[in-house]
C-alpha cells in the first residue's frame, strides 16, 4: 500500500513541492524513464527505476521510509 494521496492516482505535484519535500528528507524522487535517459540527464539525487519495474521493486522503495515521488521526463 503507497501512504496516502500517492501510488497510480495520485494528483500531479509542482516540482517546486517535490524538491522541497525531497530536500527535508520527507520524500525520494524516482525516475521511471529508461536507464539511457536517465543517465542522459536527471533531477540531482533522483533514483532510477524503470517504470516497468516499479511494481516489482515497490517493496525496495517502501522500505526507504519516504515517500516515493515519481517522474518521467
Amino acid at each position: 500500500m503507497w501512504p496516502a494521496g500517492s501510488g497510480p492516482g495520485a494528483a500531479p505535484m509542482p516540482v517546486a513541492d517535490a524538491l522541497a519535500l525531497r530536500d527535508r528528507g520527507e520524500a525520494v524522487i524516482v525516475d521511471v524513464r529508461s536507464r539511457e535517459a536517465y543517465e542522459a540527464g536527471h533531477i540531482p539525487g533522483a533514483l532510477n527505476v524503470d517504470g516497468t519495474e516499479i511494481d516489482a521493486r515497490a517493496a525496495e522503495l517502501r522500505r526507504l521510509g519516504r515517500l516515493p515521488i515519481l517522474y518521467c521526463g
